[in-house]
C-alpha cells in the first residue's frame, strides 16, 4: 500500500481494491511493527485503555504521547491499508451525501465520499478505532461502511461548503456529544421515552421511511432499556412487530411462557428500531428480503450488564421485518434434583445417563426446557474422568470441563458432521444440540452402538411419538432398539406464585374430576381398586389431614397480578425395557408403546401434571392447556 493521496473517485477505487488483500492488522501491532512504540509501551497503553474504554487504543496512545498523530496516520496508511483520502481536493458524491444529513456528518466528524457496491465510503479522521461513528453512519444511512481515512485541516469548512452545494443551511455542530461516549440511558424513563418518541414520531410522520439518527437519542436509550427490563423481568423473548401504513409497531415479551404487550412505537420509528438491532449484532440493514440471524453482547453497549441476546430477523409482507430476540441463559446448569422430576423419573434418568454407552433423548417443543436438561444431566456426570464433547446451536449454557463447538450450518458445519468429528476425538460423552435429519440420527445412533453414551434432543410432542418418528426418518428398528436407553418428554408450565397462593380442602367432585383425567390414559374403564390405590396414593402424598386440597392464586404484586411466578417442568419418562425393545424391533405404534411403558410404570406428561396439580405447584389449566390427554 503506497502513502499517496487520493484525490479522485478512480483512485479511491483503486486503493480499496488494494486494501481488500492486505492482510488484518491492529493498530497496536502496526505501530510495533514500524517501531513507533514498544512492546512495553503497547501494553501500558492498554492497560490505560481498560480504565477509559470508551477512548480508542490509537487516541489513548496519542494522549500518552506515546505516538504522534502523523505516526497514527502513517501506521494506518502503511501497514493497515487505509486509502488517504485529501478531503480538501476530492470531490464527495451528491448521493452520498444525501445519504447522512449536515448535522449528523459534522456532529460525527465524518466525510461521505461515495457509494460503492451498495456501500458508502466514508472518511474519518481514525477508522480504525471510531466503530462507534461508523455503526452511528450505518444507523443513519442504512447501508453497510467503507472507512477510508482523511486529511483535512478545517473539516467543518469542508462540509459546509459542500453540503451548501446541495442546497442544506449550514447547521451548528453540537458540541455536548463525543460519538465515542457510551451512550447513556435511564431504566426507569421507558415512558418518558415513549413520549418523546411518540412527539418525534408525529414530527416525521409526513414520511415513514425518514431517516431517523441515532443519537436523536430517544430510540436508542428505548432499546437499551428495553433490553434491561426484559432481562430484570425474567423475559425469555422479546418479539417486535411491524405493521404496514400508519399502526404502530408493537413490542412484545415473553414472560414464563406468555408473551404481553410491553409497550407500542410510532410507526415512524419501525424501520429506525430494526435497523439499530440489526446494527447491535452486525447483519446487512440493507438486506430486508431474506431472514437473517445474528447475536448481540449487550455488554459492549453497557459493560456493567453482561446480557447476550439471539437475534432472528424475519421478511414480512409489505417489505417489513420483524425482530424476535432470545435472551440466553449464560447461567449454569441446575442440578438435576430442582427440574422439577419426579423420585421415580429422577432416579430412572440418573440411571440411564450414567451407563457407558447407549441414547438418551430429550423431546418437546421449542422453548420447553430440553436444552437445560440436558445440560443438568451433563453436569452430574462431568467428571476428570470423562471426555465430554457438545455441539450446540447456539451455546446457550457453558460448563467447565465441556469441551463445546458452536455449529453453522451456513458454512455446512452442521450435527451430523460435528458428530462425525467428536467420535474421532476419543469422547466418552456426546451431546447433539438437536436430531434435525436422518444423516444425524443415524450418525447419533452409531455412535452410541459404539461405546458412547449420546445425549440429544427432538422436536416430538411424547416419549412414544419419538420411538416412531425415528423409524418413519429410515432408522433400522434393530439398531435403534438396541440403542435407545430412555426418552424424556417434557413441557414447561407456569408456576403458582408462592407470595399469592391459598388451598382449600378439595371438593368430592373435583378429586373426581382429577381422577378421571389420571386415568384415562389407561384406556378402558379402571377397575376401582385401581382408581382407589391411586386415590389413597395421593392421600398419602399430598394430602393434609386425610384430604387433598385445591390451591388457587389471587395475583399480587410480587407476580405482577397474575397468579404466576416462574414455570415448572412436567416429564414423561419412558425407559426402555425388553418387551419395549420388542416392540419397537416389530415397528410398533406409538399408542402400542405408550400402553405398553404405562404398564411398567411410566406416567404421561398430563398425570404428572395432574401430581403437581396436587402439591400446589401449578394449575390444572396450566397442564390441560400443555398436554394431551
Amino acid at each position: 500500500m503506497t502513502s499517496t493521496e487520493v484525490t479522485t473517485p478512480e483512485q479511491l477505487l483503486t486503493e480499496l481494491a488494494a486494501q481488500s488483500r492486505m492482510p488484518i492488522a491492529r493498530i497496536g501491532q502496526a505501530l510495533m511493527s514500524l517501531g513507533m512504540i514498544t512492546d512495553e509501551q503497547l501494553r501500558t497503553a492498554l492497560a490505560q485503555q481498560q480504565l477509559t474504554p470508551q477512548v480508542p487504543l490509537g487516541e489513548t496512545l496519542v494522549r500518552m504521547g506515546l505516538v504522534s498523530r502523523a505516526q497514527l496516520q502513517t501506521a494506518l496508511v502503511h501497514k493497515m491499508g487505509y486509502p488517504l483520502v485529501n478531503l480538501h481536493l476530492f470531490a464527495p458524491a451528491a448521493e452520498a451525501l444525501r445519504k447522512i444529513g449536515h448535522a449528523a456528518a459534522q456532529r460525527l466528524q465524518v466525510m461521505p465520499l461515495m457509494l460503492h457496491e451498495g456501500r458508502l465510503v466514508v472518511a474519518l479522521d481514525d477508522p480504525a478505532s471510531r466503530h462507534a461513528a461508523i455503526d452511528e453512519v450505518e444507523f443513519i444511512a442504512q447501508v453497510k461502511v467503507i472507512p477510508v481515512l482523511g486529511k483535512c485541516l478545517d473539516l467543518d469548512g469542508v462540509l459546509q461548503r459542500a453540503y451548501e452545494k446541495l442546497g442544506e443551511p449550514a447547521a451548528a455542530r453540537s458540541a455536548s456529544l463525543d460519538p465515542m461516549r457510551p451512550l447513556e440511558f435511564d431504566m426507569a424513563g421507558t415512558s418518558e421515552l415513549l413520549e418523546t418518541l411518540e412527539k418525534e414520531g408525529r414530527s416525521v410522520a409526513a414520511s415513514t421511511e425518514a431517516p431517523i439518527e441515532q443519537s436523536d437519542n430517544s430510540l436508542v436509550r428505548m432499546i437499551n432499556s428495553m433490553i434491561l427490563e426484559a432481562h430484570r423481568e425474567g423475559a425469555s423473548d422479546i418479539h417486535i412487530e411491524s405493521s404496514p401504513g400508519n399502526d404502530k409497531t408493537r413490542i412484545r415479551f415473553r414472560r414464563d411462557g406468555r408473551l404481553y404487550t410491553y409497550l407500542e412505537l410510532p410507526s415512524s420509528y419501525r424501520n429506525a428500531v430494526v435497523a439499530r438491532i440489526k446494527i447491535m449484532c452486525d447483519l446487512d440493514i440493507s438486506e430486508k428480503r431474506k431472514p437473517q440471524d445474528g447475536k448481540i453482547n449487550f455488554g459492549k453497549y453497557s459493560p456493567q450488564h453482561r446480557i447476550e441476546l439471539r437475534v432472528a430477523t424475519i421478511p414480512t409482507n409489505n417489505g417489513l421485518e420483524d425482530v424476535v430476540m432470545r435472551i440466553l441463559a449464560s447461567a449454569k446448569p441446575i442440578p438435576m434434583s430442582q427440574l422439577g422430576l419426579s423420585p421415580r423419573n429422577l432416579a430412572q434418568l440418573t440411571q440411564a445417563i450414567e451407563r457407558p454407552y447407549g441414547m438418551v433423548l430429550c423431546v418437546g417443543p421449542t422453548g420447553s426446557g430440553k436444552t437445560t436438561t440436558l445440560h443438568s444431566a451433563l453436569m452430574h456426570i462431568n467428571t476428570p474422568e470423562r471426555k465430554i464433547w457438545t455441539a450446540e446451536d447456539p451455546i446457550e449454557i457453558t460448563q467447565a470441563g465441556l469441551r463445546q463447538v458452536q455449529v453453522n450450518p451456513r458454512i455446512d458445519w452442521t450435527f451430523a458432521k460435528a458428530l462425525r468429528a467428536f467420535v474421532r476425538a476419543d469422547p466418552d460423552v456426546i451431546m447433539v444440540g438437536e436430531i434435525r435429519d436422518a444423516e444425524t440420527a443415524g450418525t447419533a445412533i452409531e455412535a452410541s452402538l459404539t461405546g458412547h453414551l449420546v445425549l440429544s434432543t427432538l422436536h416430538t410432542n411424547s416419549a412414544p411419538e419419538t420411538v416412531t418418528r425415528l423409524l418413519d426418518m429410515g432408522m433400522d428398528p434393530f439398531n435403534f432398539a438396541d440403542s435407545l436407553l430412555a426418552v424424556l418428554a417434557q413441557r414447561l408450565v407456569r408456576r403458582l406464585c408462592s407470595q399469592c397462593t391459598t388451598s382449600a380442602p378439595a371438593s368430592p367432585e373435583k378429586v373426581e374430576e382429577l381422577l378421571a383425567d389420571y386415568m384415562h390414559a389407561f384406556g378402558a374403564e379402571s377397575p376401582p381398586a385401581e382408581r382407589k390405590a391411586v386415590h389413597d396414593d395421593w392421600i398419602a402424598r399430598h394430602g393434609h389431614d386425610g384430604r387433598l386440597h385445591t390451591f388457587t392464586s389471587t395475583g399480587c404484586p410480587h407476580c405482577g397480578d397474575t397468579g404466576f411466578k416462574g414455570r415448572v417442568g412436567i416429564h414423561e419418562l419412558m425407559v426402555m425395557s425388553k418387551t419395549l425393545r420388542r416392540l419397537v424391533q416389530g415397528g410398533a405404534r406409538a399408542e402400542e408403546l405408550q400402553q405398553a411403558a404405562l404398564r411398567e410404570g411410566m406416567r404421561t406428561l398430563r398425570q404428572d401434571g395432574i401430581e403437581k396439580v396436587l402439591a400446589g405447584q401449578t394449575s390444572i389449566e396450566e397442564v390441560r392447556a400443555t398436554s394431551n390427554v
